[in-house]
């Protein structure tokens, strides 16, 4: 079950998730935002309440980015460790800078100082990217 929650405040539309976004929820919010993005200019996906993401989520996330990108911006803030999982081993955090709930704080692939809170793991997976991109 996916609980969908929207807020609009003047061009800026923050959807919050709680739930499972699968393959049977990932109609329902592809759905929603097809019908709420016309004349936005910033989408922020607030996935605090997420338990789980699957790659027709992902999907449709990354739908909402390419939406985005022509008429705006896109944040995906709150994520839970377990989603966070899912977005490394997909590559989601290559594309998208995501703000990691434990953390609070933002990863877009750039390499983590020492004095950063972020997980040792972190720090060894922005490492291995910046010497492949290096």
């Amino acid at each position: 079950m996916l609980n969908i929650n929207k807020s609009c405040e003047n061009e800026k539309l923050t959807v919050a998730l709680e739930g499972r976004l699968d393959t049977t929820t990932a109609p329902e919010l592809e759905k929603s935002l097809k019908e709420s993005l016309g004349d936005v200019s910033e989408l922020i996906m607030d996935l605090g309440g997420l338990e789980y993401i699957s790659s027709a989520g992902l999907r449709v996330l990354l739908s909402a980015q390419k939406t985005m990108m022509k008429q705006g911006s896109m944040q995906v803030t709150h994520v839970n460790e377990t989603v966070m999982e899912i977005f490394e081993v997909t590559g989601f955090v290559d594309i998208r800078t995501i703000e990691y709930a434990r953390w609070r704080n933002r990863y877009s692939g750039r390499r983590a100082s020492s004095a950063s809170p972020l997980p040792r793991s972190w720090g060894t997976i922005c490492a291995s990217r910046a010497r492949r991109s290096g």
